[in-house]
């Protein structure tokens, strides 16, 4: 009971503190400063921009120091969860996955305080007494693993995109179609991952100002050896103005050819996973079915 409550004192003096650092320069009494606000309000509603409820999630995107600095302490390597959380367009933020990290530390002292106090009054050290530090942990590791695994899906399923989307280009291509509009037509009839991020392109090229670099930082980006090489073929065909077409018949012959190889190792591994099953399934019954004669015989005579 201890522990809860000072937990929930923690809690608490941890919403209240950053609005109290934050203060700079009290209330807005000017009526400037009092436009200033209607107006940001405003944009902010038309934008839709909304806002963390988290107070110190709020402090946290205020001050980079604070954020880099609870990024050492919790174990977080900052750039590639941002560059993660940017692939996967996620709403959760890096001060959001700090905040649950920090908050499951707190969890895992105080499942160590108890565990210790247990052992203190003569409890044996058990699976029940040690279930909260187990869960503690769990929790502690749970926001990476997931972003681990959404971004490692997304990636397997860019890469098996990959042929079939650049197969319908060439085919594009060898129509007459130039490159960046047949890119560009598949992107916006390929309702897939790959298709949708390819899509994005338009607004990478304001950005970046040409096609040929958004379409280089895109497959940078995703870090999909399949998706890069195509990439960097195709800068290379256009700057040397040489067939594009061909060199996309090359590059989805060998992408196919990857992915059947790699289908096939799969199966090998998933038949020597298997034979420990098949040969307890129906060597065992085989083995009663051979000898079982054999031992009726033996058990007569007897």
């Amino acid at each position: 009971m201890g522990i809860i409550c000072v937990l929930i004192g923690l809690a608490f003096f941890l919403y209240g503190l950053p609005a109290c650092l934050g203060r700079e320069g009290g209330l807005i009494l000017t009526l400037f400063g009092r436009i200033d606000q209607e107006q940001q309000a405003q944009l902010n509603h038309s934008f839709q921009q909304t806002q963390t409820r988290w107070t110190i999630v709020r402090y946290l995107e205020k001050h980079d120091e604070a954020l880099e600095r609870l990024c050492v302490w919790m174990g977080i390597e900052r750039k590639k969860t941002e560059e993660t959380l940017r692939r996967l367009h996620s709403k959760v933020c890096l001060p959001e996955v700090v905040v649950v990290r920090a908050v499951c530390m707190v969890l895992i002292a105080a499942a160590l305080l108890y565990l210790i106090a247990s052992i203190y009054m003569g409890q044996s050290l058990g699976m029940v007494n040690s279930l909260p530090l187990v869960a503690a942990l769990i929790l502690y590791m749970l926001p990476t693993w997931l972003l681990e695994w959404a971004d490692q899906r997304i990636k397997g399923e860019i890469r098996e995109q990959v042929p079939i989307f650049f197969s319908i280009v060439q085919a594009l291509v060898e129509a007459g179609m130039p490159i960046q509009s047949a890119v560009k037509e598949t992107a916006r009839r390929f309702d897939t991952r790959l298709g949708r991020e390819l899509a994005r392109l338009e607004i990478e090229e304001k950005r970046l100002g040409t096609w040929r670099h958004a379409l280089k930082e895109l497959a940078f980006r995703w870090e999909v050896d399949a998706l890069t090489t195509i990439a960097l073929e195709m800068n290379e065909a256009i700057s040397k103005g040489v067939s594009i077409s061909s060199m996309l018949a090359v590059q989805v012959e060998e992408q196919v050819r990857q992915m059947e190889d790699e289908a096939s190792t799969r199966m090998n591994r998933l038949n020597i996973r298997l034979l420990p099953f098949v040969i307890i399934l129906m060597g065992v019954p085989l083995l009663f079915l051979v000898m079982g004669p054999a031992l009726i015989g033996i058990g007569d005579r007897l």
